[in-house]
């Protein structure tokens, strides 16, 4: 089988990168949910049943990349966000709805662990592992970038139909399956006989999970980055109330004097186009950061600043903003510096099934602290529960690098082999 030269791979993941989440829907799904007469009770279920399904697929739709190739695994997620995508168009109640969210979660396990797992295979067969930090950061940054003009068109269109966001979403997943059936296999995954012995059986999964993860150079990484998870990411979650509330005390006047149709649903448009913007500009520049700091410093200084914030806006009102945006940004500096750590330490056989119980563990880490929150912000209010977050990561973070370190202080990202 020829191979294609690395650039042409590599702008061919750019363009799937650009179609996989432009985030037509993103800024007003929930508008949509309550418009078809769902209640915040039916919305939060929702949710929760997305948990489950993610906690429950991700290790066998991880495995299932490692058996039938990462390329392919990619193409069979892109389909079925393409039939998630479509179900907007139909649902009208609960159970629908349920379906939608449901295929959306599920669609999104098959490509998580297999995603970075096929970038950072490909780069090693050109000889070039060194360069993922830089190329994922960029592929993240062009998706974030489309998104950011998407999310804002996705709300502009959703004042003139409510239906015209998720049209414009069929048509973009379409593309992003024809995009990924264009991205080559990984060399191991070439119709060849003599690397059949090399793929893993169902008996082989689980000891590839527990024996790298227990690894000294694994174990308390997969500490930290599921107090990260917890704690740093939980507070996705609660931007809506929290900008509702500090839009209302500053900016509702003026969009209610402004002659625009449902100016609020605009601004919450903006507000997260602005998100993915930043999102995109810190993402390209993830490998000049782990260039400047160093993987082991950028994974102590990142998340510790964007906790900072946390804690600083339950103190001061007007940081709220600027602890969304640390969020965002933030946030797009960091995964692809965490996703090189982790694919430098795991063997290339079962790659995607232990990024896939990576994210796994992830999200059951995760769960108590979303309840957790919740209660917090019933309690007292959501600002103030995210501020709690901020101080238990700062606590918790501390302690993981006094005593168990993450990320050991000789270690040395492997060169371009």
């Amino acid at each position: 089988m020829s191979r294609l030269s690395k650039s042409q791979v590599i702008r061919r993941y750019y363009l799937y990168r650009a179609t996989a989440r432009p985030g037509f829907h993103y800024a007003i799904y929930t508008f949509f949910l309550l418009f078809n007469g769902l209640s915040y009770t039916q919305i939060g279920l929702i949710a929760s049943i997305q948990s489950i399904v993610v906690v429950a697929s991700e290790v066998p739709t991880g495995y299932v990349g490692d058996r039938i190739g990462r390329r392919n695994s990619l193409a069979v997620g892109a389909a079925i966000l393409l039939v998630s995508n479509a179900s907007y168009l139909v649902a009208t109640d609960l159970i629908g709805f349920t379906f939608t969210f449901v295929t959306l979660s599920f669609g999104g396990t098959f490509i998580s662990g297999s995603a970075s797992a096929w970038l950072y295979d490909t780069l090693q067969e050109h000889d070039s592992a060194d360069e993922f930090t830089r190329i994922s950061g960029r592929g993240r940054a062009i998706g974030l970038y489309v998104g950011a003009v998407g999310v804002v068109l996705g709300a502009v269109l959703y004042t003139v139909d409510r239906s015209y966001p998720f049209v414009a979403g069929i048509v973009t997943a379409a593309l992003a399956a024809a995009f990924v059936l264009r991205l080559p296999q990984n060399e191991a995954y070439d119709d060849s006989a003599a690397v059949e012995q090399d793929r893993m059986s169902v008996a082989d999964a689980l000891p590839v999970i527990t024996d790298q993860l227990t690894t000294p150079r694994l174990r308390w990484f997969v500490v930290y980055v599921s107090l990260i998870s917890g704690t740093i990411w939980t507070m996705d979650m609660w931007i809506q109330p929290i900008a509702r509330d500090a839009i209302e005390a500053t900016f509702l006047p003026l969009l209610q004097s402004l002659p625009l149709p449902q100016p609020a649903v605009l601004f919450v448009g903006g507000l997260y186009g602005a998100f993915r913007l930043l999102s995109a500009v810190t993402s390209d520049y993830a490998g000049d950061l782990e260039g400047l700091l160093g993987v082991r410093t950028s994974l102590i200084v990142v998340p510790a600043a964007i906790a900072a914030t946390y804690v600083l806006a339950g103190l001061v009102p007007w940081v709220v903003f600027p602890m969304f945006f640390a969020l965002k940004g933030g946030g797009s500096l960091l995964r692809p510096i965490q996703n090189r750590y982790l694919n430098d330490n795991v063997a290339s056989v079962g790659r995607a099934t232990l990024l896939s119980a990576v994210a796994m563990l992830r999200q059951v880490v995760g769960a108590p602290f979303r309840f957790a929150s919740g209660v917090l912000a019933d309690a007292f209010s959501a600002v103030d529960a995210v501020a709690i977050l901020g101080g238990v990561f700062l606590v918790g973070a501390a302690l993981l690098w006094v005593l168990r370190p993450p990320v050991r202080a000789d270690y040395q990202p492997p060169p371009g082999e």
